[in-house]
């Protein structure tokens, strides 16, 4: 006589049988051909292999005796593309031990929902998985009561029970999180801890009324390395109690990292250029005075010179084009210029690297001749 597993197997539809321990028992022809497929789902994988980690974490429950439904329950199967499937799943108890599940395609009828509605779920499902930014969901599993006081709110959103829902490969990559392991069964607090300023983040998300953009927090990687990230939040609150909070996340710290750099920088450029006593001016393609130190204000005898063009205080006739096509041939000799009071000065430019169309130039002024001794001297007899 046969048993309830090869009748099971032999079945047209797509069959899984799950063992009593939460792995994968065997597949089916029909599963094989008809489910998606990732690398790893095979007899003796975790159900998580097949399945998304909520929906693995359900049937888990029931291969080990949990009550079955009553009904087939839509369940997410994982495809090749780090996106997920839907289906629908009836599932029976094996006189063995373990369970059956039968799947069928997910369908308005099946759901009783209008097709166009489950196309934007298919849709939506896919483009957040196979999204570069880093995607989020942490849903409440006892949730938070939004009329508390706001302290007291900010306490539920650490110390209540949560979990993480339907986030991305991307945001798996973010944190660091090893192949082997799904970022959705991790806890909340591994890698958004409560610290002070992530407490101070979620003040600022309650009193910005549950939408908040760019809001900075210090996550933590899988190996406990902290992470300067940026948050954008959007909240889902029924009568009065948070349920999820979602939204997506970018690591800021290289960034952060290059604008103190370059600040730093500046400031060292800026002291350098303060004490030289020859005049050093940045130039615009059009010929603008950008930036000065305080030398050139005192040689050309205006402080009022930054926004002016060149030939606001020079007068020998297309000055700018000189500079710029001296600049851009790379050449060291220096460009004679005369002031509108008639003093020569000596220039010479340089293009600024990574800003095009902008030029440093420096000067020093032209040395008079000085007359020859006795030039002009009475000759005696």
């Amino acid at each position: 006589m046969r048993d309830d597993r090869d009748c099971h197997l032999d079945l047209p539809m797509p069959v899984a049988l799950i063992a009593p321990s939460g792995t994968i028992e065997a597949l089916n022809a029909a599963a094989r051909r008809e489910l998606p497929q990732p690398e790893g789902a095979s007899e003796g994988a975790p159900l998580e292999a097949l399945y998304a980690a909520q929906s693995a974490e359900w049937l888990r429950a029931l291969a080990a005796g949990g009550e079955l439904p009553a009904r087939p329950v839509a369940v997410w199967l994982r495809e090749r593309e780090e996106t997920e499937q839907a289906m629908m799943a009836a599932v029976a108890r094996r006189a063995g031990g373990g369970i059956s599940v039968f799947h069928t395609a997910l369908d308005g009828a099946a759901l009783r929902l209008p097709g166009e509605i489950l196309e934007r779920v298919e849709i939506l499902s896919q483009m957040i998985g196979a999204a570069s930014d880093a995607c989020w969901c942490i849903e409440f599993l006892e949730p938070v009561d939004v009329a508390r006081p706001e302290a007291e709110i900010v306490d539920q959103v650490f110390r209540n029970a949560s979990r993480w829902r339907a986030c991305n490969a991307a945001m798996a990559e973010l944190y660091d999180v090893p192949a082997d392991q799904d970022f959705n069964t991790q806890p909340v607090t591994r890698y958004f801890p409560e610290t002070a300023v992530n407490r101070a983040m979620i003040h600022d998300l309650v009193r910005a009324g549950y939408r908040l953009d760019g809001a900075q927090a210090i996550d933590q990687r899988h190996d406990g390395t902290p992470m300067l990230v940026e948050n954008d939040f959007r909240a889902l609150i029924r009568e009065g109690q948070l349920v999820r909070l979602w939204g997506t996340t970018r690591d800021i710290g290289p960034s952060r990292a290059r604008e103190q750099a370059l600040s730093s920088e500046a400031e060292v450029m800026r002291d350098i250029l303060g004490a030289a006593p020859d005049p050093v001016f940045v130039l615009s393609e059009e010929g603008t005075v950008l930036a000065a130190n305080p030398a050139t204000q005192r040689a050309f005898g205006d402080d009022q010179i930054l926004g002016q063009p060149l030939e606001g205080f020079v007068s020998t006739r297309h000055a700018r084009e000189a500079l710029v096509a001296a600049a851009l041939s790379e050449s060291e000799a220096e460009v004679e210029l005369t002031l509108g009071a008639g003093a020569v000065w000596r220039m010479r430019a340089a293009a600024m690297p990574g800003a095009p169309g902008r030029y440093v130039v420096t000067a020093r002024r032209k040395a008079r001749r000085r007359p020859r001794a006795g030039a002009g001297a009475e000759v005696q007899a």
